[in-house]
């Protein structure tokens, strides 16, 4: 009997080593896909990819704000707050980087605001596709980003019943679980409206409250919905663009950052 218990032992002891080894291989394989991900991607400062020295506006410790890439402006002055964390939703940042993201929104409303004539901007995020915030720390699924749509100021209530449409024809209300419109505040925005962990899309109005829409069907949900709700306000399309050729738009991104760092920019500020 004491033999018999002994083989069933090392069998196990057996069996648990090679289920370690299994899994040793595949966290090396996964952080492999990781880091590939991570050189990959083009909103990460430290990536191979990141082609966006030239249209830098401002960088804080936790966040940096640019104007969006050529091919993504179909508004001129188009621009992205970003975490400098690879992180898939402004839900999952620390509240430093929340911060930062807070104050670089209401330093752009004011700047818009001062144009003239005066503009409204739109604050859009699309964090849609999740991973476990462990690996999105290592650089697994996409780098969020805030885009800003600078608008005619008189456009903004038509913004917003606008935006509500397009959150209610989102997805077959026979498939959604959730509620459609979600309201959040001027003050807590996304973070006191969606709990950590789920797909959505969120638009705020200049800082004045806004809408987010929990996403059910995360597969066939399109990624460039914010994009496509913006253009069709204005009755553009996401192929249209604000700049025609890249002389224009590196001409605006040194016309915006001297602007914007002349009296509006908050990292300038506490210098």
């Amino acid at each position: 009997a004491y033999g018999l218990g002994n083989y069933e032992s090392q069998d196990r002891k057996v069996d648990a080593k090679k289920w370690a080894e299994k899994h040793l291989k595949q966290e090396k394989q996964e952080k492999g896909r990781i880091q590939v991900n991570l050189e990959k991607c083009t909103f990460c400062m430290e990536s191979k990819k990141f082609q966006r020295k030239e249209a830098m506006m401002s960088v804080a410790p936790h966040v940096y704000l640019c104007l969006d890439a050529f091919n993504r402006c179909i508004f001129p002055n188009q621009v992205c707050i970003v975490p400098q964390e690879h992180c898939n939703a402004t839900t999952e940042l620390e509240e430093a980087a929340a911060a930062e993201v807070r104050n670089y929104q209401k330093c752009l409303v004011r700047f818009f605001e001062e144009q003239d004539p005066p503009q409204a901007i739109i604050f859009v995020e699309t964090a849609i596709h999740r991973v476990s915030r462990d690996k999105a720390l290592l650089g697994a699924g996409p780098h969020t980003c805030i885009v800003g749509y600078p608008i005619e100021l008189a456009l903004l209530p038509e913004c917003r019943s606008y935006w509500k449409k397009a959150f209610d024809e989102a997805e077959n209300e026979f498939e959604t679980t959730h509620k459609k419109v979600i309201p959040t505040d001027a003050k807590g925005g996304v973070r006191a409206a969606v709990p950590k962990g789920f797909p959505y899309v969120h638009v705020d109005f200049a800082l004045t409250g806004g809408y987010a829409h929990v996403v059910d069907d995360v597969a066939e949900f399109p990624r460039d919905f914010g994009q496509h709700v913006m253009a069709g306000m204005c009755e553009l399309t996401i192929l249209d663009r604000a700049y025609h050729a890249k002389e224009e738009y590196k001409s605006a991104c040194q016309n915006i950052k001297t602007r914007f760092a002349d009296g509006f920019d908050w990292v300038q500020a506490q210098k």
